[in-house]
C-alpha cells in the first residue's frame, strides 16, 4: 500500500492515479466511503469519502479532501489484498471490508509488519460492474506466479481489456468503466510496482492472510511505502499532479 500515490490531470480537469507502466485502468467508482486503520493521522485511523480506482495492479483511493494530516489518497495492490469480504446488509450500504499488507522490506505475508485494516463503503447505487471485475483481478493477480508478476505487465494487458469488453454492466452501478485509458500515454509513470523483497514467494492464492500476529500497538510504528520512486520517508504531502 502506498498513501499518496502520485495523480495526474486530465483533459476534464479530473485528479487521477498515475499510471505505472502498462498498467491498465478498468473502472472508477464515485462517492464511496473509505475507512483505513493503522495510518499516521492523529488518532490512527482515517474516514472519509472519494472515488475508487481499479487497474490490473491495484485499488486506488482518491479522497474528495485531504485530511488535516495532509492524507489524501491510498493504493492497495490486489496482491496483497486478502481476507476481504463482500458485505451486503439488509440496512445500510454494500460494502467490502479486508486488510492489505505494507508493500515494503518486512511487510507482505510472512513479514513482521501488521496488515491494514480496510473497508469501502457504496453508498450510492449497486455493484452488479464493480465486484465482479474486482474479484476477477485479484484472483488473477494472486493466482499469478512469482515470475509472472515480475515480467512486464504488458503480458497481461490484452486479458484484462478483453475482460473490461466483456463485463457485465449494471445499470444501478453507477462505475464508469475504461474502454480506453484516462490518463495520456505522456503521463505514464516509466517504472513499474516495487514491492517488499518476498514478492511472489509468500502470497497464498485462497485470499487469507497468513503470517504472525502483530499487536495493534506497532501500527505506527513504520512509513508506509509503495514503489520505490515514492520515497521511504512518506510524510503525506499531496504530490503534484503532473500535466
Amino acid at each position: 500500500m502506498a498513501a499518496n500515490p502520485a495523480l495526474v490531470q486530465t483533459f476534464n480537469n479530473e485528479l487521477i492515479p498515475a499510471p505505472f507502466a502498462n498498467e491498465v485502468f478498468v473502472l472508477k467508482r464515485p462517492k464511496v466511503g473509505f475507512e483505513l486503520d493503522g495510518v499516521q493521522t492523529r488518532n490512527g485511523k482515517w474516514s472519509t469519502t472519494g472515488a475508487l480506482y481499479l487497474s490490473n495492479v491495484r485499488l486506488v483511493f482518491v479522497a474528495e479532501k485531504a485530511d488535516a494530516s495532509g492524507l489524501a489518497g491510498f493504493d492497495m495492490p490486489l496482491v496483497y489484498v486478502c481476507k476481504e469480504k463482500l458485505n451486503q446488509p439488509i440496512f445500510g450500504c454494500n460494502n467490502l471490508a479486508g486488510q492489505v499488507w505494507p508493500a515494503v522490506n518486512g511487510g507482505g505475508p510472512s513479514g513482521s509488519l501488521p496488515p491494514h485494516s480496510f473497508k469501502v463503503l457504496f453508498k450510492e447505487g449497486g455493484i452488479g460492474t464493480f465486484y465482479p471485475l474486482f474479484y476477477a483481478l485479484a484472483e488473477r493477480a494472486r493466482k499469478a506466479g512469482a515470475a509472472q508478476r515480475q515480467a512486464p505487465l504488458a503480458q497481461a494487458a490484452p486479458a484484462v481489456q478483453e475482460l473490461v469488453h466483456k463485463a457485465f454492466v449494471d445499470p444501478n452501478d453507477p462505475s464508469t468503466i475504461y474502454l480506453s485509458q484516462p490518463a495520456a500515454e505522456s503521463q505514464r509513470l516509466q517504472y513499474t510496482p516495487a514491492y517488499a523483497a518476498n514478492y511472489g514467494q509468500d502470497e497464498k492464492v485462497d485470499g487469507t492472510c497468513a503470517g504472525m500476529a502483530v499487536a495493534q500497538s506497532q501500527r505506527l510504528q513504520y512509513t508506509p511505502a509503495y514503489a520505490a520512486n515514492y520515497g521511504q520517508d512518506e510524510k503525506y504531502e499531496p504530490m503534484a499532479p503532473r500535466h
